[in-house]
């Protein structure tokens, strides 16, 4: 059943040994399939995602975030794995490097946490260190 459900995600960033975080709440969509629970959210102005959808896809091990609308992308997030992808933006297309360096999953019908400790490479750059971590909390059914 696909449920409204208060999205937070802190997102850490290290470039040169600047520290950057930000945070969002957010309203979306959570739902169960099997194994796998999905949370999607639409994008705004203030993150630079405006119409744009973020679906992410959470099972034991493994996290995808697709974005879909002005930007669009795929990254995929296994511990200890590489994925490599493209990023679609209105001024050209970029390649796209993440490395999952640790991941922990803990969620259940009713919400709960990941925190993802990854790095990206954009067009083969240096590449820089980042964190995600993304609190689900349901909040109500909708049939």
């Amino acid at each position: 059943m696909e449920t409204n459900a208060v999205i937070t995600l802190v997102g850490r960033q290290n470039i040169d040994g600047e520290n950057d975080q930000y945070e969002l709440t957010t309203m979306g969509r959570y739902t169960q399939k099997g194994d796998k629970y999905y949370i999607s959210y639409e994008g705004s102005e203030l993150t630079g995602y405006e119409n744009t959808t973020t679906t992410v896809k959470i099972k034991d091990g493994y996290v995808s975030m697709i974005r879909f609308g002005k930007t669009s992308t795929q990254m995929i997030f296994e511990k200890e794995k590489k994925y490599v992808g493209i990023y679609e933006t209105p001024f050209g297309n970029l390649s796209v490097g993440v490395t999952t360096n640790s991941m922990t999953v803990n969620v259940d019908e009713n919400g709960g946490e990941v925190d993802l400790d990854y790095t990206i490479e954009l067009n083969n750059s240096v590449p820089t260190h980042n964190g995600l971590h993304l609190k689900i909390r349901k909040v109500g059914n909708q049939e």
